[in-house]
């Protein structure tokens, strides 16, 4: 698989809005291609709009970067190797290096994108929505 296809997508963020469902968390989710395009996106009914924001921008970041949102926290902090990434993209689309973005990769390892989740209570449950979204036999 070479693209992030519209029903794959659709998948994970079924995935991810079943396994917030399971907690009541209200999020949004989005998935994005290795190109930075938005192929599909939710928002739950009562989230809010900083989740839709976050979702987008944490789904971008996982697929620009090919790593978790989660696994740039700590490199991102001041004194830290690549403290100043999170500005590097410039202003529109900056790197946010907070948990709930997974690159998503083909069963041969290329990179076809990200998934970002926002809106639930602590940043480490969007991740752990994310995750179960990528990973449907774990639960968040």
């Amino acid at each position: 698989m070479d693209d992030l296809t519209l029903d794959h997508a659709q998948e994970l963020l079924n995935a991810a809005l079943s396994s917030a469902g399971e907690h009541d968390w209200l999020i949004s989710a989005a998935v994005i291609d290795r190109h930075g395009n938005l192929i599909a996106f939710a928002r739950q009914d009562g989230s809010t709009l900083a989740s839709g924001l976050s979702a987008q921008a944490k789904a971008w970041t996982a697929a620009a970067i090919g790593a978790s949102t989660s696994d740039l926290q700590p490199l991102t902090a001041p004194g830290q190797p690549i403290h100043g990434l999170p500005h590097a993209a410039g202003p529109n689309r900056p790197i946010t290096p907070v948990p709930g973005g997974i690159p998503i990769h083909a069963t041969d390892g290329t990179l076809l994108g990200g998934i970002g989740i926002g809106g639930a209570p602590l940043p480490g449950d969007d991740h752990l929505v994310a995750e179960s979204a990528m990973h449907p036999h774990k639960t968040a």
